[in-house]
């Protein structure tokens, strides 16, 4: 039986660096974000999906994520309507995805939003990354298209840090050394793999 691992914590808190840590120590992992772009390039089934509602997004590349972003704020499209679209075709790649490495003994999911979308429900553990809120906005303003409102709004529609870390199984603090990061995220496949 495939040990299923989650690993989720609020933006700029270290997701994907704890994620790529797993990957270097041979755990496969499917990414929530990567999946959603990948959905979002033209030609693609959700790309089409959301353009037949949405034809103002429409993009010779892909759905630009930051003109979704705008517009949502501005409420001249639906979050809910692209969550819709998006969610069954995510389930359909995750689902993919575990048949796929049916064979492993863990494999790993980011999801930046597991709580708040039930992921926890069918995952075995969840691995919940922090970090201090000084840290986390030093990270956030260093990223592009970055600023306090996106800021505030993207982090409004996430359950607090402490209450992710309260129903996870894991903590991991990347306030400290990489090095001290990997060596916890080391012990954690250890203390899964018995």
């Amino acid at each position: 039986m495939t040990i299923k691992i989650g690993i989720t914590g609020s933006m700029g808190m270290g997701k994907t660096t704890v994620s790529s840590m797993f990957k270097k120590n041979g755990i496969k992992v499917w990414n929530a974000d990567i999946e959603v772009h990948k959905l979002y390039e033209n030609g693609n089934e959700g790309y089409k999906n959301i353009i037949s509602v949405y034809p103002q997004l429409k993009d010779e590349i892909e759905i630009d994520r930051e003109k979704v972003s705008n517009l949502i704020r501005q409420k001249k499209i639906d979050l809910r309507k692209i969550e819709e679209i998006i969610h069954p075709l995510l389930n359909k790649s995750r689902i993919k995805f575990i048949e796929e490495n049916q064979m492993e003994e863990i494999i790993a999911f980011e999801i930046p939003l597991l709580f708040e979308t039930g992921a926890n429900k069918w995952l075995d553990y969840v691995i919940s990354v922090y970090c201090s809120k000084k840290t986390q906005m030093q990270r956030l303003y260093e990223r592009r298209n970055f600023n306090k409102d996106k800021i505030n709004y993207l982090l409004s529609k996430q359950i607090s840090i402490k209450n992710k870390n309260k129903n996870a199984d894991f903590l991991i603090n990347t306030d400290q050394k990489k090095i001290t990061v990997e060596k916890k995220v080391r012990k954690i496949i250890k203390t899964l793999e018995i």
